[in-house]
């Protein structure tokens, strides 16, 4: 069995069941690459290179199964990524639909240069922004081709989840699959508040050390500051596969 059958006979049957779909939301899935010490990116937000040639084709094969791809805007300016589906196999890039990528970023940080506005293989991303943006910026932006959507926010001043994916379901975003990429403040986010239906870790054998940035926050505080407390959600369903040299853990939110 080839890698490419191999990936897809591991995630086809978790995309198969549209009874898990929601009504008001769309099917979320949040995966990360982690370290063995838990850590998805270097200090101050640093790339790194975790995951191997054969967990990477995952990655890229997950995100057909997705009609957009969400990460925040710290995961732009550090990775500048295209956020497309490759890796596939031979023929088969050039047939799919590739999903729509989606930034969160409250402060309209996003960069002009960024391959997403720039690179004609990439779809031009919609921005979720808050409602008192640069207009001036949103103005050039939606120039380059970008679409600024302003959303509110919710108690503690970011911007609000629950109203971005009632939202994206519903036309004229029409987005029934989510892909949660990241980065850190995200991923605690959408645990926390427990609106995500899928988990897929990928775990690489390898230690980055205490000062990289881990993927739930460190143990004495939570993102907001506050004293830590497990607010995380519990698991069902959790399977693995070795791909490679990484471990990949996929499991379903328990409710």
């Amino acid at each position: 069995m080839s890698i490419h059958e191999k990936v897809k006979s591991f995630l086809s049957p978790y995309y198969s069941n549209e009874t898990f779909l929601s009504n008001n939301r769309p099917f979320v899935t949040l995966t990360y690459a982690q370290s063995l010490d838990g850590k998805i990116s270097g200090k101050g937000g640093k790339q790194l290179r975790l995951s191997c040639e054969e967990s990477m084709i995952m990655t890229h094969r997950l995100r057909t199964y997705h009609d957009g791809i969400m990460v925040g805007i710290g995961t732009i300016i550090n990775d500048d990524p295209r956020l497309t589906a490759r890796l596939l196999e031979i023929g088969e890039e050039s047939k799919i639909n590739q999903p729509q990528p989606i930034i969160l970023d409250s402060e309209l940080r996003f960069p002009l240069s960024a391959k997403l506005l720039t690179s004609n293989e990439c779809k031009s991303p919609w921005i979720f922004t808050s409602h008192n943006c640069d207009n001036e910026k949103r103005k050039i932006l939606e120039q380059l081709g970008a679409k600024v959507i302003p959303i509110d926010s919710d108690q503690i001043g970011q911007l609000s989840l629950t109203h971005l994916l009632s939202i994206l379901h519903i036309q004229p975003f029409s987005i029934k699959h989510l892909m949660v990429e990241g980065g850190a403040r995200i991923i605690q986010s959408f645990l926390k508040n427990e609106l995500i239906d899928l988990l897929i870790v990928t775990t690489a054998p390898v230690f980055v050390g205490p000062e990289a940035v881990s993927a739930t926050g460190d143990n004495r505080k939570t993102i907001e500051g506050n004293e830590a407390e497990n607010t995380f959600p519990n698991l069902e369903s959790v399977k693995y596969e070795q791909l490679g040299k990484d471990i990949i853990m996929i499991a379903n939110i328990l409710r």
